[in-house]
């Protein structure tokens, strides 16, 4: 990983990709970014090899801490904490198609 992480979410959108989206990172900062995590098998039998990529930002940054939801058109839907968990969470859709 470019920075440690917590409070983020993830989803499996295919057999070796793992999106990592949104959370919070160093000195406590709001991280907006998503994350590709890609664990491929190699043709020779030899170790699984293992790649991170930053894809586009969400709308907005923060932790999520509510479960993620995926509709029907293959949208993710996000519940981000908002105004440090004293006000109702903050929602955003971040549609991964192009990456799966």
């Amino acid at each position: 990983m470019m920075q440690p992480l917590r409070r983020f979410a993830t989803m499996k959108i295919s057999q070796t990709k793992i999106l990592i989206l949104g959370g919070i990172g160093r000195l406590s900062k709001d991280t907006d970014s998503v994350y590709c995590f890609d664990a491929t098998d190699s043709e020779s039998g030899g170790p699984t090899n293992y790649s991170i990529e930053v894809l586009d930002k969400i709308d907005r940054a923060g932790p999520v801490d509510y479960p993620v939801i995926l509709d029907s058109v293959g949208s993710l839907h996000l519940f981000i904490e908002n105004q440090s968990g004293t006000s109702p969470p903050f929602r955003t859709v971040y549609s991964f198609l192009e990456y799966s």
